[in-house]
């Protein structure tokens, strides 16, 4: 087979293409699974602090039932992962998903899903800390270990091999195209935070705590949702492109999994 190179414009075209066809479906996913459990976890939070301020305690006493709740909530990221990974193969196969068969797809990964992420997540840590450049490494040898997770079910280990042996030969592509998708988070990351900033300043001239704090949930969830949506819908392109790239497996082949 002739040996072919990562197109990173495709990844880019194709992720936002996806997007637009599966808009609304995608909206929901992350609004249900992202978006509003942020929400209420905001608007509890600005109700502690609020109470503990108009007590005169000055700070908010978190109960073990909040730290719990923020826990799973928290976990809650990798089930919009997954379920967006089914979605994104379905659109690119032409075929018709819906929440509930790419929730289902996402709760049958869910468990191998949280010991997965928790490998990536200490081992990338642990690479960045040491000079950042391991970590650098590790996150494009292994970026797109959860789509063979989810597609393949290779297996938690299996998936970081399987992730090894597709990047091989496109790892400089890949590792620019991480660098492109990480500038242009962090532009959005600025953009909220000038918005965070103003809302703050308001909040500070009109003593409103609570108003402030839900303006800024709002904004966080509203960002958390878009990067878990980009996100997830490039990588899972990036799967799809390096399996033809490497292998020269039709995008059909791949989402018979999901039949």
């Amino acid at each position: 087979m002739e040996d072919r190179n990562l197109d990173i414009g495709y990844v880019f075209e194709k992720t936002f293409a996806v997007i637009a066809e599966r808009f609304v479906e995608l909206v929901v996913l992350s609004l249900v699974l992202v978006g509003i459990p942020n929400l209420i976890l905001s608007w509890i939070s600005a109700q502690m602090v609020d109470q503990a301020i108009s007590s005169g305690n000055g700070f908010a006493v978190f109960s073990p039932g909040y730290l719990i709740m923020s826990f799973l909530i928290g976990l809650l990221p990798l089930l919009l992962q997954a379920a967006v990974i089914h979605t994104t193969v379905e659109a690119m196969t032409k075929r018709v998903s819906d929440f509930g068969s790419s929730l289902s797809v996402a709760l049958g990964s869910f468990l191998p899903l949280i010991v997965l992420s928790i490998i990536l997540s200490v081992s990338y840590f642990i690479g960045l800390m040491l000079l950042v450049v391991p970590g650098l490494i590790l996150m494009t040898l292994w970026v797109v270990a959860v789509p063979c997770l989810v597609i393949e079910r290779a297996g938690i280990i299996g998936s970081l091999g399987r992730s090894f042996e597709l990047t091989e030969g496109q790892r400089w592509r890949i590792f620019a195209l991480m660098v492109l998708a990480f500038i242009a988070m962090m532009i959005a990351g600025a953009i909220v935070g000038a918005l965070s900033f103003g809302a703050a300043t308001g909040a500070q001239s009109y003593g409103a705590v609570a108003g402030f704090s839900m303006w800024s949930g709002l904004l966080n969830a509203i960002l958390a949702m878009a990067g878990g949506v980009v996100g997830a819908v490039g990588v899972s392109v990036l799967y799809v492109h390096l399996r033809d790239l490497k292998e020269g497996t039709s995008i059909d082949t791949i989402g018979e999994v999901f039949r």
